[in-house]
């Protein structure tokens, strides 16, 4: 059988570009996003850890400053009430000083200056009579105020870097000196790299379980991309797979047509000049001319029945029907022509009723089509056998013969359309019997007879208990 060739590779639209250009625009759209999310965590992590060193500086150097101020008001008490000179000689702080400021890391000094710049009390009583002058400190801490100093002065601080704090002592309305109160920078910087660890960690959970959904989503886009892309094959094979087929059946059909036609055209050619005196035919062999082109008229009208059962979709006409029965009718259908071929049919039908719900006039086509091809399959003087069983809730009908079989390389395609291992017909039969059996519920599988030939069993669901009752 001759196929026309289609050539596909030149087709005027392809439907997977707009599949790449969306989804190339999704991953775009992605690596966007997750480009934004690295930089906004990057400039977020940034400001917060600038906002929070500032904020901890601020909550530290306030407690200093809270400190320092109520020692303040205790000691202008002690100047206003007479307990202590203006020279500060007597400051009773040493010891307070010893439990407070000299018992906690954070702290580095505490120390009172008069008007002169010279030391008159310090938490490290060796450092008493040290003068404050020159560039004793190194720079104004101008973020919390400007009476906040960073210094490392070896007569304050004992060479250790701090920010130091300075609240005036005031008697009288008159300042009379100085209060120092030292942060230590070591201990403030070790704080804030503490909190700076925290923080990030933070960061880096946050930006990391947002990066973390974005390549789930970004995964999960690829797996629907693959998806749609194996869809789009499928669909693009399927395609082809019907402009394949929709050429094999017209190659299919023309061929099958052509022959038959041809037949009745000579035989109408001959009757013709028979008619017009041209020849002379006896009156059997005119019959006989006749007779074939009915026949070959049947077939085409044969054809073109099985074309149209298969193109059809009506929906099937359900009931009870008893299916020994139903094989016992269709077997009279066929008896002439299996007499007429010399082909031995034995039915081995239970003699209990099995009763399935499915479309008549689709079982019996069912049944046609399988006898019909056992019959072309064995020739003349071969056997069919039919058997009929109950299985597991199934009814199992088998069509059995002797003859030559399905090769294995072909039995995987029996049942496609428009494929025929004979040279007549164009290979819709067994495909009408899968599709019919299969919107049925049941199911077709083909293989070996136990002997030789080949099998065809067929599996349909037995009708439920009240619809055997209601049909009997």
């Amino acid at each position: 059988m001759a196929v026309a060739a289609i050539d596909c590779g030149n087709l005027p639209f392809d439907r997977r570009r707009p599949l790449r250009r969306y989804t190339v625009a999704a991953f775009s759209c992605l690596a966007a996003a997750l480009a934004c999310i690295l930089v906004l965590g990057v400039w977020g992590a940034v400001r917060d850890l600038k906002h929070r060193q500032t904020s901890l500086f601020g909550l530290e150097l306030a407690e200093v400053k809270s400190h320092a101020a109520r020692t303040v008001r205790y000691i202008e008490g002690l100047l206003a009430d007479g307990t202590v000179s203006r020279d500060f000689s007597g400051l009773p702080v040493i010891a307070h000083w010893q439990k407070t400021i000299l018992t906690e890391e954070k702290w580095t000094h505490a120390a009172v200056e008069n008007l002169h710049g010279v030391i008159v009390a310090h938490s490290n009583p060796g450092l008493v009579g040290m003068e404050l002058t020159g560039p004793w400190y190194e720079r104004v801490v101008t973020v919390p105020g400007s009476d906040v100093v960073e210094t490392r002065f070896g007569g304050l601080t004992e060479g250790r870097p701090a920010y130091d704090v300075r609240l005036p002592i005031v008697l009288g309305g008159e300042v009379v000196g100085t209060y120092h109160s030292g942060l230590s920078k070591h201990w403030f910087e070790r704080s804030v790299t503490a909190e700076r660890q925290y923080a990030l960690f933070g960061w880096y959970v946050v930006v990391s379980g947002t990066v973390l959904v974005l390549l789930l989503a970004v995964g999960a886009l690829y797996l629907i991309t693959r998806q749609a892309a194996a869809l789009q094959h499928r669909l693009d094979q399927a395609d082809l797979r019907r402009v394949t087929e929709l050429s094999q059946f017209i190659a299919g059909l023309a061929h099958e047509v052509r022959n038959p036609l041809n037949a009745i055209r000579l035989n109408l050619h001959a009757i013709g000049r028979v008619h017009r005196g041209e020849a002379r035919l006896p009156d059997d062999e005119v019959e006989t001319t006749i007779r074939e082109s009915v026949r070959e008229i049947g077939r085409v009208a044969a054809l073109i029945h099985e074309m149209l059962g298969y193109a059809r979709d009506e929906p099937p006409c359900v009931e009870n029907i008893d299916l020994g029965s139903e094989v016992c009718r269709t077997l009279g259908l066929v008896k002439q022509v299996m007499e007429d071929d010399h082909v031995a049919v034995a039915a081995h039908l239970p003699g209990e009723p099995l009763w399935v719900r499915i479309d008549r006039a689709r079982l019996r086509q069912i049944l046609l089509n399988l006898l019909n091809n056992s019959r072309e399959a064995v020739g003349k003087g071969g056997r069919i056998e039919i058997g009929l069983a109950r299985s597991r809730g199934l009814l199992e009908l088998a069509v059995s013969d002797n003859g030559p079989g399905v090769p294995q390389a072909q039995r995987q395609r029996i049942f496609e359309p428009f494929f025929s291992t004979k040279d007549v017909g164009i290979g819709l039969g067994l495909t009408l019997v899968k599709k019919f059996v299969d919107e049925s519920g049941g199911s077709i599988v083909y293989e070996p007879g136990p002997d030789s030939g080949g099998r065809f069993l067929v599996r349909l669901p037995e009708a439920a208990e009240e619809v055997i009752q209601e049909a009997t």
